[in-house]
């Protein structure tokens, strides 16, 4: 799975030398908005899942059995698990896997089956059926199934780039010293979230001008302070919400919005439901603490699955 760091939003994706991807099931209650630099497919195998991008973003992407939807890096979403007994299949990748591409550009993909402006040349269930094999042969560890999920992954990538639509667009030069400053300026929003002026606060703290840190967020992650801050308070609210006994106006206040007519409307908004419901709906299952909500499925029913949709 991937790994959290402190400011919440970024995923750090670990891949090992014998596999250059990350592949896994998983049935999604929700997940929190964050942002990693691979690429990710996310097909569903089962049941239905909305995607969300960014609470400012589009309207939720529903994806039902059988659609498959590609996330490109540095694209803040979230996803939101409509049935219950979904089963969905990840596959995350690096972005030098589809090198060599022209200097200072990156491949940016539209492959969204549930989009009929997103549809790709090849059919949607060549993009299914090369997943789900390279997940079949990840479950095993014989050296035939590690040649066939490495064979398999490749040909992912080849599809991607022949049948799915892409533009080129210039690759972000974000060095080291961008990133470290926008991963305090985000531990600082969440450390300050109740802070009135938080915007102004952050411009003295760091030393930047409100012209400077919109430059240097939208360089980094393509969002603006507002937007940042905003995602916050909302995860921060998700995680409150998991206390019975915190009251929906202390959770108002403690995540920084103008009263409690606010933080409901703006909850639903990018929830789809209120606070209030959120919370019944963690009493019904047990939740985690980390970024990702996923829940427990059943593996020979995963097997029969995959095996369905590696012979369509």
């Amino acid at each position: 799975m991937s790994e959290r760091r402190d400011t919440g939003r970024y995923e750090s994706i670990q891949h090992f030398s014998n596999f250059p991807a990350k592949v896994f099931v998983t049935s999604i209650r929700s997940s929190a908005y964050h942002w990693h630099y691979d690429y990710e497919l996310i097909g569903v195998l089962k049941g239905r899942v909305d995607v969300l991008y960014g609470i400012y973003g589009p309207e939720p992407q529903p994806l039902d059995a059988g659609d498959i939807i590609l996330i490109n890096p540095k694209d803040v979403h979230g996803l939101r698990g409509i049935d219950p007994d979904n089963v969905c299949l990840c596959v995350q990748f690096s972005p030098s896997l589809l090198e060599p591409v022209p200097a200072g550009m990156n491949y940016y993909f539209y492959l969204n089956s549930a989009d009929e402006r997103h549809r790709p040349k090849l059919p949607m269930t060549d993009y299914m059926h090369d997943i789900s094999r390279i997940a079949l042969a990840n479950r095993r560890e014989d050296t035939d199934a590690y040649l066939r999920k490495n064979a398999w992954l490749y040909m992912l990538l080849a599809d991607l780039v022949k049948g799915a639509q892409y533009e080129l667009q210039s690759a972000s030069l974000n060095n080291e010293q961008d990133m470290k400053l926008v991963m305090s300026i985000s531990g600082y929003i969440d450390g300050n979230l109740s802070s009135e002026n938080l915007a102004g606060s952050i411009c003295r703290e760091f030393g930047l001008s409100e012209k400077g840190v919109y430059l240097l967020l939208k360089n980094v992650m393509g969002l603006t302070l507002k937007e940042l801050i905003d995602i916050a308070r909302l995860e921060h609210a998700c995680s409150l919400l998991q206390d019975t006994s915190i009251s929906l106006q202390v959770i108002s206040d403690r995540c920084g919005y103008s009263g409690e007519a606010t933080f409901y409307r703006r909850f639903k908004s990018a929830m789809g439901v209120t606070p209030g419901e959120y919370r019944k709906g963690l009493k019904a299952n047990t939740i985690g603490q980390d970024v990702q909500d996923y829940l427990s499925y059943d593996e020979y029913g995963v097997g029969v699955l995959l095996d369905q949709w590696a012979e369509k």
